[in-house]
């Protein structure tokens, strides 16, 4: 026993030796890790100001590009609501008044009603063609005022959300912020 509490007494103080810059150490790199946490919530900071700097100073476009984009949408939709209204239809001869025509007078009449429909059938035909043609226009038209305004917010930054535009649209912090952080994770599983 005593040649082990020999070599208990001649460890301990190369023991002690090693434990100290470990400790230091472990100190040391928990310092570290608090200062890098510290230096990481200063740059999320100093991102999130430059952030809301930058979407108060566009605020005004982003909220044009905006309502832009929400007028075209519902034209849009109202559009694809409305439906063609046919031309009136010729009425057809009163048979009680063809009952009181000679049968030449009543076949002319007949054969006048029928020109009349062929006339009507040209006409609502071409009125359609017109009209289609005219709703496809300003489908068109619609369609390209809602990409020129959703290529402008690309353009300032806004992602195409309805939350992005909320909150590029207010300049709320807390959106802002939420959104940065939704991106971010977004980023990051993309990557895996």
């Amino acid at each position: 026993m005593d040649q082990r509490a020999g070599t208990g007494q001649m460890l301990a103080p190369l023991l002690a030796a090693l434990l100290a810059p470990l400790l230091a150490l472990l100190l040391v790199s928990c310092d570290g890790a608090k200062r890098q946490q510290q230096q990481a919530a200063e740059l999320r900071q100093r991102q999130l100001t430059a952030l809301l700097s930058r979407c108060r100073s566009q605020q005004a476009t982003v909220r044009q590009q905006v309502e832009s984009l929400a007028s075209s949408k519902a034209r849009l939709s109202r559009l694809s609501l409305q439906t063609y209204i046919p031309l009136q239809r010729p009425l057809a001869p009163d048979p009680e008044l063809l009952a009181r025509f000679t049968r030449e007078d009543q076949e002319l009449e007949l054969e006048r009603h029928g020109q009349a429909l062929e006339r009507w059938r040209q006409a609502d035909r071409a009125g359609k063609r017109r009209w289609q043609e005219q709703q496809q226009a300003r489908r068109g038209a619609l369609t390209a005022g809602r990409e020129q305004a959703l290529a402008e917010l690309s353009r300032l930054g806004v992602a195409p959300t309805a939350e992005a535009r909320a909150a590029w649209s207010s300049c709320d912090q807390a959106q802002l912020e939420a959104l940065k952080s939704a991106q971010a994770g977004l980023v990051l599983k993309r990557g895996r």
